[in-house]
């Protein structure tokens, strides 16, 4: 990848640009960036780029000319061009993923007052912002997005593991870290990270990513696949009419929920007494279990568990949204049933809001899908 960023204060990227991760990845060519002065597109003997802004209020503004002729210098039709400003796009990990994917980026970095909002319209592809607050120029905000960017290029990072660990990456947070003493301030490092049981650490490092996210940022779990860090497993429950039942489309339920992790798919008929004719025409499908009713496919999925079974119904009216289902799902220590059609009833049932549409009902087979896609699909 390459990066060009153009700036009134080039020395204020050198030590960066050759320390630590971003510093090996430009020396060993993994990633090509250059800093080109702004003042060398000036006009005048005083290198002047800004002037006064129009209005009478505000302070100075970085003329078009200049930022016109710096960009030129570049040579490159191609390049996707960027300016840091706080009224830009808040750059998230899913933004910087995306970006990470142009081969060549122009970051211009503003001062004072920021851009001629003429040359902003006419060159800059994308505006972006660190965060809701004033900075003295964009330098930073640069400096932030190459650091980013530079630990999705294939070898910057020694271990890639610990790329798709660090927070954001899977829509949750990273765990907490300990090192040595393994006491510190009578603080002790958890039991289980000294074990030497690595599938226990691996558990552990999930769900105290979970909490974390829960606790702090549950706005993350809308783009989280969060199958792994569920302490049990996840069944679906299917209550569907024994005379309207179609095998194929069950068998493509079936499918959709093992592509998402579901450790099993039940069916139900909405009267006990069409049980043996749900039976027989679900034989073909293996995948799925036929219960006798509702209440048997609650006690199926919660059998020989510790913590009580969690249920969510969709397709339910009033009900909660699906992200609020989400949370609940990651906080819960049991196994969890998702159920479509006739829901249950219980103490733990969430109810939640079936998905909108604007052109009619989805087919059974895709509303599946579509559910457990926004709990067990990475965004």
């Amino acid at each position: 990848m390459k990066v060009t960023v153009l700036t009134a204060f080039p020395e204020f990227l050198s030590s960066f640009l050759s320390t630590s991760i971003v510093g090996r990845a430009v020396e060993r060519g993994l990633i090509d960036v250059k800093a080109v002065d702004l003042r060398d597109f000036s006009q005048g003997n005083y290198r002047q780029i800004d002037d006064y802004s129009f209005g009478g209020k505000g302070g100075m503004t970085i003329m078009p000319e200049v930022l016109d002729r710096a960009l030129a210098s570049v040579g490159s039709d191609d390049a996707k061009v960027l300016f840091p400003t706080p009224t830009g796009s808040v750059l998230t990990q899913d933004l910087v993923e995306a970006l990470a994917l142009e081969k060549e980026l122009v970051i211009i970095c503003g001062h004072y007052e920021g851009l001629d909002e003429r040359f902003v319209r006419e060159s800059v592809d994308l505006e972006y912002s660190i965060g809701d607050y004033v900075l003295t120029g964009g330098e930073i905000p640069a400096m932030t997005l190459i650091d980013a960017l530079s630990r999705l290029v294939p070898g910057v990072v020694g271990k890639e593991l610990s790329v798709t660990d660090d927070s954001f990456y899977n829509g949750l947070l990273d765990t907490p870290h300990y090192t040595r003493p393994s006491v510190w301030h009578g603080q002790e490092v958890p039991a289980v990270l000294t074990s030497g049981d690595d599938a226990r650490i691996e558990k552990y490092r999930k769900r105290t990513a979970a909490f974390l996210t829960l606790s702090r940022r549950p706005d993350l779990l809308s783009r989280a696949n969060v199958m792994d860090y569920l302490e049990d497993e996840v069944y679906v429950g299917i209550v569907v009419s024994s005379d309207t039942v179609d095998p194929s489309g069950m068998r493509g339920i079936a499918q959709s929920a093992g592509a998402y992790g579901v450790a099993r798919v039940i069916a139900a008929p909405e009267r006990r007494e069409d049980f043996d004719a749900l039976r027989n025409t679900l034989a073909s499908v293996p995948e799925i279990k036929c219960v006798p009713s509702v209440r048997r496919m609650t006690e199926w999925a919660g059998r020989k568990k510790h913590a009580p079974l969690l249920v969510i119904a969709a397709e339910t009216r009033p009900g909660v949204p699906w992200l609020e289902a989400k949370r609940r799902l990651v906080e819960t220590g049991g196994p969890t049933l998702i159920t479509f059609g006739a829901p249950p009833t219980g103490e733990n049932v969430i109810a939640m809001r079936p998905i909108q549409t604007t052109g009619g009902e989805l087919p059974h087979t895709a509303l599946v899908a579509a559910t457990l896609d926004r709990f067990f699909g990475s965004r």
